[in-house]
């Protein structure tokens, strides 16, 4: 059940750049506005998103039933059949299991050249990552590597690397990319940290209603998608607001936030400025949607309301209508796609 008390104010953060005044004034021609590239860039990565998970889910679907076709479980079927029993999962899971700790004594045999304590130390970790669920270790592959971009951005000698291909800029052409990673992309540690504990709290939620290859599609799609509202609405919007580079993974945690709200509504979270306070999910989505919407109206600049907007609105809709009207069809066509072929 979804916990108690989660941090929920979680912000994709915009970087401001201080000018130097020039006693004259030189106006420039305004650069030209470059809407199509980066939206069909941004669209073909959410399909490829989802079309890549539900490949890699078919085929992990009918692996997995080969497994447990060797415990005698079914006779016939495919993929999709549901006539396997829970004895069957159990035993398959238990050989699993085996041969995954048959492993491991194979590779520490092999490791007895270096010092016990080496070895030791080697075998909890392992102990430990064989120990961790679907889930969690999903989202530890995924902190993981957000962690690692942010000890990049801690190196001085990467910061311009950092800053032109991690963050997303709209007003510079031809870098689209960066709709991608600036997902991963955080420079503050206090930011970091608020994102991942959001991307653990509410994404375990998620990931154990989707499981793991609708998981990452699905953020994925929400961190590329809210880029792509972002990038459009802060172009057109450029006469009255200023086009700054964002980053973080906050379009994306909006979404997972927005999915928890809708799975457990009833379900209560702590907002970092009341922290002694338990909201319900019901209304803690709806009041954290109205601040990025009064951030527009004001002209705030801190956060990237429009990418958290845009996060929370993906992930309610696709929340409530994804699955049945996107996942499901897409894995469908996918399985018959490969049966025809096989």
């Amino acid at each position: 059940m979804f916990s108690k008390r989660l941090l929920s104010t979680i912000g994709r953060r915009t970087i401001r750049y201080k000018a130097r005044r020039d006693p004259v004034q030189i106006r420039f021609a305004e650069p030209p506005v470059h809407y199509a590239g980066p939206v069909a860039f941004g669209l073909t990565a959410c399909a490829g998103a989802f079309v890549v998970s539900a490949v890699i889910y078919d085929r992990n679907q009918v692996s997995f039933w080969e497994r447990l076709r060797q415990f005698g479980g079914m006779r016939g079927g495919g993929p999709y059949s549901r006539t396997v029993t829970m004895d069957d999962y159990i035993a398959e899971r238990q050989v699993w299991m085996q041969e995954k700790w048959e492993r491991l004594r194979r590779r520490v045999e092999q490791l007895d050249f270096l010092p016990q304590d080496l070895v030791r130390a080697y075998v909890m970790v392992e102990e430990k990552i064989l120990s961790l669920s679907e889930a969690e270790k999903t989202l530890w592959s995924l902190i993981g590597i957000n962690v690692a971009i942010f000890g990049c951005w801690q190196i001085p000698r990467l910061m311009p690397f950092m800053m032109k291909w991690f963050t997303h800029n709209p007003a510079v052409p031809g870098r689209s990319i960066t709709m991608i990673t600036s997902v991963f992309s955080h420079q503050e540690g206090f930011h970091l940290a608020l994102n991942m504990v959001g991307l653990y709290s509410f994404g375990m939620v998620i990931h154990q209603h989707m499981g793991r290859e609708q998981f990452v599609a699905s953020y994925l799609a929400t961190g590329i998608g809210a880029n792509v509202v972002s990038h459009v609405l802060s172009l057109a919007t450029r006469r009255f607001r200023p086009v700054m580079p964002g980053l973080g993974a906050s379009g994306a945690i909006y979404g997972l936030l927005a999915g928890t709200a809708v799975l457990y509504p009833h379900s209560s979270v702590s907002l970092i400025f009341l922290p002694f306070i338990p909201i319900k999910m019901g209304y803690a989505l709806p009041a954290m949607m109205g601040f990025d919407l009064a951030g527009i109206l004001l002209g705030w600049r801190r956060f990237d309301h429009y990418a958290h907007l845009a996060g929370a609105s993906i992930g309610l809709a696709y929340m409530t209508y994804g699955e049945k009207y996107l996942w499901r069809p897409l894995v469908q066509d996918v399985h018959q796609i490969r049966k025809n072929r096989s």
